[in-house]
């Protein structure tokens, strides 16, 4: 499994955001391989954290190439302060205490 960290400040967000965001969330739920999302706010930065989960490098890079996400990538600077994106090879998950939450989203 991989999982794909999206570490952003936000900017101002406008219609056209929000209508490409939905349109790259919707693609990505498309994708074979995709399981799924977790999203963590900080309120004293307003730093935002996605955690994005993949099955494999193929289907994230199938993801990468799709012209939404491509056009999104071409726009970041007028939606987004700064961002960062880490690309991590999951070796093991393990915990407690969680629940339903304890597995990456299905």
């Amino acid at each position: 499994m991989y999982l794909v960290t999206f570490r952003l400040d936000p900017g101002e967000y406008d219609e056209e955001f929000h209508e490409l965001n939905d349109a790259i969330q919707a693609t990505a739920e498309e994708t074979e391989g995709y399981r799924g999302k977790r999203t963590w706010h900080d309120p004293e930065s307003e730093e935002v954290l996605v955690a994005y989960y993949w099955e494999s490098l193929d289907a994230l890079e199938s993801f990468g190439a799709a012209s939404v996400h491509e056009r999104a990538k071409q726009r970041w600077t007028e939606w987004y302060d700064a961002y960062e994106v880490t690309v991590t090879e999951v070796v093991e998950s393990y915990g407690s205490g969680f629940g339903d939450d304890a597995d990456p989203p299905a």
